[in-house]
């Protein structure tokens, strides 16, 4: 993954706490009713989207792009994937992400993110 394009991820968003996906393995610590977000960049014009493969019933999980600013008319261009993650109930669980085409079925993603998540 391209950091420096995350990092203009990060710059663009207007939400709660944002963490940096560096490795694409992180862990979230909430309340009930807490809400964190998580840029991942990315470009769904390849075909490639963010999407969640599994994720624990003590959250609630909202995905969405938001696209980078480009010169007008230029077709294709990258953004960020927002992840945002709002703790539901008390417990333990994970958010599993994956970088795929959904209609490439069984082949392995392009990128995984999992994120622990514990809600207090």
């Amino acid at each position: 993954m391209n950091m420096g394009f995350l990092m203009s991820c990060i710059a663009v968003m207007t939400s709660p706490a944002v963490m940096a996906m560096e490795t694409c393995e992180k862990t979230m610590d909430l309340v009930v009713g807490e809400t964190a977000a998580v840029a991942l960049s990315g470009n769904p014009t390849t075909g490639y989207v963010w999407q969640v493969a599994e994720s624990s019933d003590i959250v609630e999980v909202d995905v969405r792009f938001e696209a980078a600013e480009s010169p007008r008319g230029m077709v294709g261009s990258p953004g960020c994937t927002i992840v945002s993650v709002t703790g539901k109930t008390t417990g333990q669980g994970v958010v599993q992400l994956v970088y795929s085409r959904p209609w490439e079925k069984g082949k392995e993603p392009a990128h995984t993110c999992t994120i622990k998540v514990n809600v207090k």
